[in-house]
């Protein structure tokens, strides 16, 4: 009796259709979460409200303690991560956040195929809270502000100094900031 072949592949070679489904081979799953290891019994919660690795955006804000959903990926290796974190803010309410403030890993994450990273967000694992006693520089912040989430700053202005946010003074932001926003990369 002769085994009919499948085209699918797992490994490096054609399988018999038989073994395929006697294997449940299944294509790789790699992913990536951003777990927010700020305490949650904070006075002013720090809330991940975006994050962005390699080609993964989350816009779901990420309370205090939480984690995000699983994101799919691709495997890499170590790239920086950058995240948005919106001081005091409450993500069940009408209003967009006051404040924000920009990060950037201080190392690179990478993840294997059919692994799941985590990225852990705090003042460890991260640069740019000034809270915390870490600092940004204003070419770091812009390239954040600008390049990776210019939808939460469409019309703000960041400080990368003293860690704040201001409407833009110049030409084309009638009504303020953009953190409604979030479109980006």
């Amino acid at each position: 009796m002769a085994l009919a072949k499948s085209g699918a592949v797992c490994g490096a070679a054609a399988v018999p259709l038989v073994l395929v489904l006697a294997s449940h081979c299944s294509p790789p799953d790699t992913s990536v979460v951003v777990d927010n290891d700020y305490p949650a019994n904070s006075p002013a919660p720090l809330v991940v409200y975006q994050a962005y690795w390699q080609t993964a955006t989350f816009t779901t804000p990420i309370p205090p303690g939480s984690s995000s959903a699983s994101s799919s990926a691709v495997p890499a290796s170590a790239t920086t991560a950058y995240a948005v974190l919106a001081p005091g803010w409450n993500p069940a309410g009408s209003t967009p956040p006051s404040s924000l403030v920009v990060l950037q890993s201080q190392m690179g994450f990478s993840v294997h195929l059919d692994d799941t990273l985590h990225i852990p967000v705090d003042d460890t694992t991260f640069a740019g809270n000034c809270a915390a006693g870490s600092f940004l520089t204003q070419p770091q912040a812009d390239f954040i502000t600008q390049i990776v989430f210019p939808g939460v700053f469409a019309c703000l202005t960041y400080d990368a100094a003293a860690c704040t946010v201001s409407p833009m003074t110049d030409g084309g932001c009638e009504g303020g900031g953009g953190t409604s926003d979030g479109g980006d990369p």
